[in-house]
């Protein structure tokens, strides 16, 4: 898979808006943190990586509920996990009718902070060309609003029928025209231990801008 300083491991997540794979201590250029488990952990960082989308699932684990999105890139397959509320996987599963499945893609995360707030964003890109989101407040082409509810006293965003809406279009419209992937994919309970340590067992719940 087109990671930049490619290593072993096949767990990839965001993080600082950047790609991070959780690595072996003496891995070249591995970083060590304590993450909110209390737990060091080396990781390795990338700006972006390529590769054709070969299957997307979704998993129950201890730290709740994850998208998991698998890429092959040659022999090599690196799943990419992220928070089931997520804004990085809704702005990617919002892009999944323009994207062409038998091609690879580059995708990339950022994240600026722009007026004390920061703002999420994912670039998907094919042959030369950056994708454009398929659902947008403008054109909404069906995706649900989200809808502002009351818990416990207070006002919030819910996404549920969003998530329903795109958990819905990827098991009829976008499953079927994946190719097959050529390796088993990863035991659920070792990639939610692979999520538990990147992400520090935190499933953080980021509603984005849809």
């Amino acid at each position: 898979m087109g990671l930049e300083q490619r290593e072993t491991g096949n767990f990839i997540t965001i993080l600082g808006g950047r790609f991070c794979q959780r690595v072996q201590a003496e891995t070249a250029g591995a970083t060590a943190r304590v993450n909110k488990l209390g737990k060091t952990v080396h990781e390795k960082y990338y700006d972006s990586f390529t590769g054709k989308l070969v299957n997307i699932r979704t998993q129950d684990g201890e730290y709740g509920k994850s998208w998991l999105f698998s890429f092959q890139d040659k022999g090599d397959v690196y799943h990419l996990q992220l928070s089931y509320s997520n804004s990085f996987a809704k702005a990617f599963l919002s892009m999944l009718p323009n994207v062409d499945f038998d091609d690879v893609m580059k995708v990339s995360p950022q994240v600026k902070e722009i007026d004390g707030k920061k703002k999420s964003s994912l670039f998907v890109n094919q042959k030369g060309v950056s994708l454009k989101h398929a659902f947008t407040r403008a054109t909404p082409n069906g995706l649900p609003p989200m809808e502002e509810v009351t818990i416990k006293g207070q006002k919030a965003w819910d996404d549920t029928k969003q998530l329903e809406f795109f958990y819905n279009m990827v098991q009829t419209q976008i499953l079927p025209k994946l190719p097959k992937i050529t390796t088993p994919a990863p035991a659920q309970s070792q990639a939610d231990k692979d999520f538990a340590d990147l992400t520090g067992g935190e499933a953080k719940i980021d509603t984005g801008d849809f």
